[in-house]
């Protein structure tokens, strides 16, 4: 597949936009593939040293980005809890010195997760990609993949709190912004599972599916928090849970980070495992849109 390009605008450093703004350098082909780096739970401390269940974030992280950089990656999407525990200035500094390199090459953007910390986030990322979107209180961002979009939304309930909620004024831009562009194959992205029957997962799991699965233009819905990599569906809605880049929970579990190729058909992945259980590491899958 042809990748595709895109190309900076320029970056905006006002503190309340944060964000630069890119655009396709021609549209997707039905037989062209968006291949984007995803990743989740990097749990990046201020302390290089930082070892949690024996595994080092900075060193992991470091090795994602290498084997990241070394491919042909369109965009760089981090799916929350960039920082370790509580989303200090200082964590921050520690993510963007990794991360902003990679934006010199091309566009990062990043959603928040419950061990982010929303203001300092906000005041360190100053070269994410993507358009913020106006939601009062969080920080939720769209991308124009040109025949397609992605949707990143702000699951933070209260810093180092586990469970995550979306929020009622969230919901609703979602619920609008969705009916606004009903035809364009749209990937949406949060930081916690969407489980109504876990205590640490997202508050209204139930209500955000209410509002994804009857839109068939909403394709997957694609998580982390859990650590764990796993592939399901609900009425034909993909749901993606990314393994996390810092650490895992538990022994045989993979630590790493997915290969994606968007296209308008369906999305290819494949696992790049680079610690904990290495066993699937290169393990691909086609999944088909509904």
């Amino acid at each position: 597949s042809t990748p595709i390009v895109i190309h900076p605008l320029g970056f905006l450093h006002q503190r309340a936009a944060a964000a630069a703004f890119w655009s396709l350098a021609r549209p997707l082909r039905a037989d062209a593939a968006f291949r984007v780096a995803l990743l989740s739970d990097t749990h990046i401390a201020a302390d290089p040293k930082d070892i949690y269940r024996g595994f080092s974030p900075h060193a992991n992280l470091r090795k994602t980005l290498d084997q990241v950089t070394a491919g042909q990656f369109g965009m760089l999407l981090v799916n929350g809890d960039l920082a370790r525990l509580l989303g200090k200035p200082e964590d921050y500094r520690a993510f963007t010195s990794f991360i902003d390199p990679v934006a010199e090459k091309i566009p990062v953007v990043a959603a928040l997760g419950n061990h982010d910390e929303r203001k300092n986030a906000r005041a360190a990322l100053t070269r994410r990609a993507g358009d913020l979107a106006p939601v009062q209180q969080k920080f939720v961002s769209t991308i124009d993949a040109g025949e397609l979009r992605f949707i990143l939304l702000d699951s933070l309930l209260a810093t180092n709190v586990t469970p995550g909620q979306l929020g009622k004024s969230q919901r609703a831009w979602l619920a609008e912004s969705l009916e606004a562009e009903s035809s364009k194959p749209t990937v949406v992205f949060v930081h916690h599972n969407p489980d109504p029957d876990s205590d640490s997962a997202l508050v209204d799991a139930s209500r955000l599916l209410e509002i994804l699965t009857p839109r068939p233009a909403v394709k997957a819905l694609v998580f982390g928090h859990t650590h764990v990599y796993s592939l399901d569906k609900v009425q034909g809605m993909h749901l993606i849970n990314l393994p996390a880049v810092g650490f895992n929970f538990a022994d045989g579990v993979p630590v790493g980070w997915m290969e994606s190729a968007f296209s308008k058909q369906g999305l290819d992945l494949k696992l790049h495992a680079i610690a904990g259980e290495t066993k699937d590491d290169g393990k691909s899958v086609s999944l088909s849109w509904r």
